[in-house]
């Protein structure tokens, strides 16, 4: 079984403790995605249409738009949901997956426009070449996790990811790299699936299926890179400690 203590970890470790905590609650995880993805299946099964029918058709434009509006709510909602359950079995506190979601939902927009603005700050980053990229995910690569565990809003949630990927950029962008090269490497094989199939339906829902499956392992990656950051520049592994030996005992079971 893999250590999945709340300690500072290398590049390998981070994702090792990632897959460990999948393992440990799974099932938990994959309800968490399969419930915010099945809406998004279902709406593009029965309404999406080809690019190439907008023209004849313009409202499957906006068909598509609003499913692709729904996919992106519903999307960050699991992201989301993965992140704040992850990191309550990590602290060893209590999790329940139905609360967790209930939690999230209220931040989620906050969430999406984060993302939006750092969208922008990607293109900028691109005039720049990989590098300007690189730097923009690096410095960056907390905004989720920072208003999900420490509700915190949109300019603190930038200046605290900042603060967090000080002195850590290499180590963070490789740790994203190496999650996202395991992901991108586990999906070719449902390109491929989906290529034999050569059916439009079974493509979208062998996609849907895997990114239920293995998402979630990318968010719990990048939870545990934020503890890691945490640890690192501000010994919270230390603190955590100390506020859980400052907690009263549970009452005995009678």
């Amino acid at each position: 079984m893999s250590d999945v203590r709340l300690r500072a970890r290398t590049v390998s470790e981070i994702v090792d403790a990632a897959f460990a905590l999948y393992r440990r609650d799974a099932g938990q995880y994959i309800l968490i995605m399969a419930v915010c993805s099945v809406p998004r299946l279902v709406a593009q099964l029965l309404w999406q249409r080809p690019p190439s029918d907008f023209m004849a058709h313009p409202e499957a434009a906006l068909t598509t738009l609003a499913i692709a509006l729904v996919s992106a709510f519903t999307f960050t909602v699991g992201d989301a949901a993965i992140m704040k359950y992850g990191a309550e079995v990590y602290l060893g506190q209590p999790a329940d997956s139905a609360q967790t979601v209930r939690a999230v939902i209220p931040k989620v927009v906050l969430i999406l426009f984060a993302g939006f603005l750092k969208g922008l700050l990607y293109f900028v980053g691109f005039l720049c070449l990989i590098v300007g990229m690189a730097y923009v995910a690096a410095r960056f690569f907390a905004l989720t996790q920072v208003i999900v565990l420490e509700d915190a809003g949109l300019d603190d949630a930038f200046a605290r990811s900042s603060e967090l990927s000080s002195g850590r950029k290499r180590h963070i962008l490789n740790t994203l790299l190496l999650v996202y090269i395991i992901y991108w490497l586990l999906s070719l094989c449902v390109v491929v699936l989906g290529g034999f199939a050569q059916s439009t339906v079974v493509t979208i829902v062998l996609g849907t299926v895997f990114s239920i499956v293995a998402y979630p392992i990318i968010a719990l990656a990048g939870m545990v890179l934020y503890y890691d950051c945490r640890i690192r520049n501000e010994g919270y592994d230390i603190e955590h400690m100390a506020a859980a030996m400052d907690r009263p005992p549970a009452p005995a079971a009678t």
